[in-house]
């Protein structure tokens, strides 16, 4: 006999004709007009009653619908069938629930074992994957709300079973999920995390990484120092880890690479690319903790020890380096350690021409004799232009008083733009410790994007700081909507030539102001320029007035305590307003 429980999920023809399908399989024919053919047939115009309202179609009814039914056309008429019966049929391309249908899990699903039509429509459904109707309302229809909700707390008795169990069974108790369980949320211990519910609103103890601290305190310390992976500087655990099933150990969302690429896009590109490297194709662990290091970018070793575990320093490889002492160099300024098109994985961000050619443009035949000794003479035989422009500004950069190019730059290859040794603001801050982020700050985007020349000028300016431009208009040349080209690719292109990929596009802060460019920021009418007033209907604190207002009176160019880096240390916009606007 047929199970038919699903039938009360179901009305009208849509019932009807699936009852005539259940009949089919048992080798009973339907009444069938006889077809010209099978091939130019098209079902639906007869059958449009299994689509009506429908937004959720099977595949092969709109494909094929001979992948279900066997079509014979006769003299006598048409014969239609399943081609198999149920829910052998839907394992024909669904065969990775095999095991739920055969009960070969530790907690397999009763209904499941049954007919995959206790669940789903076979033609099409207004709910996602073709269920009969909404997920609760199936779920209830076997298991009594009183008894659900005597076993799962308000919220969760309103919440979405899936979002917790497998319906088609799984080796873990009640279907869970996940096989590695929290041990908080196995133990029914929903306290541990959360406040006790407010009806349907679901809040935890403490916020961010001090709950998770909370039981694991020796973390605390540890993440306290070194090189800290940014999610667990900011205290954000949870988009690496589930809080409270997964399938992966220590509760990872996913496995291996995949969790890295979700914030790491560009890396993703160079490792699935033709020249990745081998070990970070692998595993991003291969060479990175995911929390912490002594080393700089949470390497597990420093360089080159970290290359050399699996690259041998043997001669060979040291002349290919014209006799460097391998176990004193930074791999890393002329090879990329995740992956490039060019040879030997050199570094495709910028690459000096010379060394595309011939080590001989500035080497004597060793590494370490190089004509002109080396120096920014060397460099100014080919870049006489940037020679003028170093010894003609009017504010000069007064590093290149007492340094080499050298010092900032790779003479070889680079990750970077312009052969610069370091991302972001890390050659700057050599010099300008006091201008980066503290441990709780975060830095401006900019300067992790493009590093300091994106408001100051590397060599020499004309204004003050080196600045490319003075006050708001240096603010605005990225943040004003107007001054912004959006590429076809979403490519946001900013003045002074820099782009920011589609990926960050959205990171990106943009505002509009009036004609004038003297207001409407944050709220309509707020001034960003001019001179601070009092006198109005908003009150000012005594100690602003006849001050200038300017992108910088709100905001810290280099880093603060909130993503708006917002000014006086202020963590929110309301401790921000109340700064200059005092209750």
């Amino acid at each position: 006999m047929w199970n038919i429980t699903h039938n009360r999920f179901v009305a009208g023809a849509g019932a009807a004709a699936l009852m005539l399908a259940m009949v089919a399989v048992e080798g009973a024919s339907a009444d069938h007009p006889r077809l010209v053919s099978v091939e130019s047939t098209k079902c639906t115009t007869c059958h449009d009653d299994l689509l009506r309202g429908a937004t959720h179609i099977h595949p092969p009814v709109e494909d094929d619908c001979t992948a279900c039914h066997n079509v014979d056309v006769g003299e006598l008429g048409t014969n239609v069938e399943l081609v198999a019966s149920e829910p052998e049929l839907c394992l024909m391309c669904h065969d990775d629930k095999s095991a739920a249908v055969s009960g070969d899990f530790e907690a397999p699903h009763a209904p499941v074992m049954d007919s995959c039509l206790n669940c789903h429509q076979a033609h099409a459904a207004t709910q996602d994957n073709l269920l009969a109707v909404a997920e609760s309302e199936i779920c209830f229809g076997c298991h009594e709300p009183d008894d659900v909700n005597a076993g799962h707390e308000l919220p969760v008795s309103r919440s979405r079973c899936g979002s917790c169990h497998q319906p088609h069974g799984s080796d873990t108790p009640a279907m869970l999920l996940g096989s590695e369980i929290h041990p908080p949320f196995e133990d029914g211990s929903c306290e541990g995390c959360h406040r006790r519910p407010r009806g349907t609103k679901l809040r935890l103890s403490i916020e961010g990484a001090d709950l998770c601290f909370a039981c694991h305190s020796d973390l605390e310390t540890e993440f306290g120092k070194g090189s800290v992976h940014t999610p667990v500087r900011e205290g954000r655990c949870v988009e690496c880890h589930q809080p409270h099933m997964a399938n992966e150990s220590a509760l990872l969302k996913t496995s291996g690479p995949e969790m890295c690429f979700s914030c790491h896009r560009d890396v993703e590109n160079l490792v699935k690319g033709r020249g990745a490297h081998a070990a970070a194709a692998e595993d991003c662990a291969t060479c990175h903790d995911p929390h912490w290091s002594a080393e700089p970018f949470q390497l597990t070793a420093a360089m080159p020890e970290l290359c050399l575990m699996c690259h041998d320093p043997d001669q060979n490889l040291a002349n290919i380096h014209l006799g460097a002492d391998m176990a004193t160099v930074n791999c890393v300024e002329c090879h990329d350690p995740h992956g490039s098109l060019s040879k030997s994985l050199l570094a495709s961000g910028s690459v000096h021409a010379p060394f595309e050619d011939t080590c001989a443009g500035c080497h004597l035949g060793s590494a370490s004799e190089l004509i002109e000794s080396g120096g920014s003479a060397l460099c100014y035989a080919c870049h006489a232009d940037l020679e003028i422009e170093v010894q003609g500004a009017m504010v000069p950069h007064a590093a290149l008083e007492v340094a080499e190019c050298t010092d900032c730059h790779s003479p070889h290859a680079s990750r970077q733009l312009r052969l610069l040794r370091a991302p972001g603001g890390g050659i700057c801050l050599n010099c300008h410790e006091g201008q980066g982020n503290g441990a709780d700050q975060i830095a401006h985007g900019t300067v992790d994007w493009f590093g300091c020349q994106s408001c100051h000028l590397p060599h020499g300016g004309s204004q003050p700081k080196l600045l490319r431009e003075v006050g708001n208009e240096l603010c605005l040349g990225c943040h004003l909507e107007e001054n912004i080209n959006r590429a076809d690719g979403g490519d946001l292109e900013l003045r002074w030539g820099f782009t920011v990929p589609s990926h960050s596009a959205g990171d990106l802060r943009l505002v509009v102001l009036d004609p004038f460019r003297n207001r409407d920021h944050p709220i309509r009418n707020h001034p960003v320029a001019g001179i601070v007033e009092g006198g109005g209907r908003t009150r000012v604190a005594k100690s602003l007035i006849g001050e200038k207002i300017e992108c910088r009176s709100c905001h810290d160019p280099h880093a603060g305590s909130s993503r708006g880096l917002f000014a006086f240390g202020a963590a929110s916009s309301a401790e921000l307003c109340v700064a200059c606007h005092p209750r």
